[in-house]
């Protein structure tokens, strides 16, 4: 019988706020937008950012498409690094690979 646990990352596992805020703050620079703190700009954390950056900053459909190529960049070499995990989490998993070990076989 083949067994398998499946989570997903930003949001479950690890806390993707610095990372994204900060990335989605790097693109609002890029248009003179200055943004202080980076809890104003958790708002962008799950929805589309595209229609996050049109709806929260009045970004035109072209521009918000050049913030989140701004966003990408920065988050794509930088905040992808920036998550942490929550805490817990590493106990969670180190005892969860006691529980379901790997077998070494490709299944």
């Amino acid at each position: 019988m083949k067994q398998y646990l499946l989570f997903d990352l930003d949001g479950t596992l690890t806390d993707p706020m610095v990372g994204i805020t900060s990335s989605v703050q790097y693109a609002l620079e890029k248009f003179g937008i200055h943004v202080k703190y980076l809890k104003d700009l958790i708002p962008f954390i799950g929805p589309p950012l595209d229609d996050s950056f049109q709806e929260f900053y009045g970004l035109s459909k072209e521009d918000a498409g050049k913030a989140v190529e701004y966003y990408r960049e920065r988050y794509s070499t930088t905040g992808i690094f920036e998550n942490r995990p929550y805490p817990g989490v590493e106990k969670m998993l180190q005892d969860l690979a006691i529980i379901f070990p790997l077998s070494g076989e490709a299944n």
